[in-house]
């Protein structure tokens, strides 16, 4: 597992693209805060917020940057313009910046696979770019999780059959790039539209209650997180990946509403993101990948009261820090030990 990519285990994800007018984060109090929290290393979702980047920089913080879905087309066409002013923010801040992210969760169903044609040549026509600039800079793609046709039991774990030959195709190139395989994880997500699964099975706090489990050969599953990462293992490695380091992207717990989803609430978000911590530093790895660090990145750093809600109203209450109208500042919701 190369862990030597990034500076710390535990990152975190940071947007205020989707914050209103008067409520976003300046970058310069951004980087103070994260960098408050001893995280060494933030994944953003652009290329071109420069303000920001460079904010980070200045604190000493690895930042991971990403090419938005809306520019793939273009970087797969080659697009001289658009291609140029990405490896000019790579190069420009080459000692920060030791990977990108070519898209984000670019086969989403919702998406109706309108970014599908282009991932694949966009990736390589950004690692080549890369490549003749002379930099370093590892490519990825942050799938999310739907890309599973099967994970149940992490046994069974395979790749949805219509994704299967473009995520292979991604998986060639991180390979032949010596990257990682970038996967986003949402236990809530999972949790909230099948509540039969146990709350504690999420939080990771089922330990001591074996009717929880998840048995699967010789394996056992006190955690639906182990589960979900070993099904995306056993996928990996039933087609000739299963070298990948695996990277997750995402994982976070929303605050709220917690009067439409119930178990929206500080006090799950604070057992989670820290069990989450906990876990992924530790150094236990999972049943089937055991005694390994995993790379993981929370999300996410501050709220977002505008983002789109399609997923549902959770999705403006992701942040570990959130919007104080008395003190015109974020501030964080819950303690965590990072």
């Amino acid at each position: 597992m190369n862990h030597s990519l990034f500076n710390s285990t535990i990152g975190v994800n940071f947007s205020n693209t989707f914050q209103s007018t008067g409520k976003q984060v300046s970058a310069t109090t951004a980087a103070t805060q994260i960098k408050t929290t001893g995280v060494k290393t933030v994944k953003m979702f652009t290329y071109n917020q420069t303000d920001c980047i460079s904010a980070f920089a200045k604190e000493g913080l690895q930042v991971l940057v990403d090419i938005p879905n809306g520019d793939l087309q273009a970087c797969a066409n080659n697009d001289a313009t658009t291609i140029n002013a990405i490896v000019k923010v790579l190069s420009d801040y080459s000692a920060n910046i030791p990977m990108i992210c070519v898209g984000n969760e670019p086969l989403g169903s919702w998406w109706n696979n309108a970014y599908k044609p282009y991932l694949v040549n966009a990736l390589t026509n950004i690692k080549s770019a890369i490549a003749t600039k002379g930099l370093i800079t590892k490519v990825t793609v942050p799938f999310n999780y739907a890309i599973m046709g099967n994970s149940y039991p992490p046994s069974s774990g395979a790749f949805n059959g219509s994704l299967k030959n473009t995520i292979l195709d991604v998986c060639a190139i991180l390979k032949a790039d010596n990257s990682v395989f970038m996967i986003n994880v949402y236990p809530f997500i999972t949790q909230n539209s099948q509540p039969t699964i146990s709350l504690d099975y999420c939080l990771f706090t089922a330990n001591n209650n074996p009717g929880d489990w998840v048995y699967d050969g010789t394996y056992t599953y006190k955690n639906i997180f182990d589960a979900m990462y070993d099904a995306l293992f056993v996928a990996l490695g039933n087609n000739g990946y299963g070298s990948l380091p695996i990277v997750i992207g995402e994982a976070g717990w929303p605050t709220g509403p917690s009067a439409t989803y119930t178990t929206a609430t500080k006090a799950n978000a604070q057992v989670f993101n820290q069990n989450l911590i906990n876990h992924c530093k530790s150094g236990k790895g999972t049943p089937r990948n055991p005694n390994v660090k995993i790379p993981c990145f929370i999300f996410e750093m501050y709220d977002e009261d505008t983002k789109p809600i399609g997923a549902g109203t959770f999705e403006h209450n992701w942040g570990v820090y959130g919007y104080n109208a008395t003190k015109n500042d974020y501030e964080a919701k819950y303690p965590l030990t990072w």
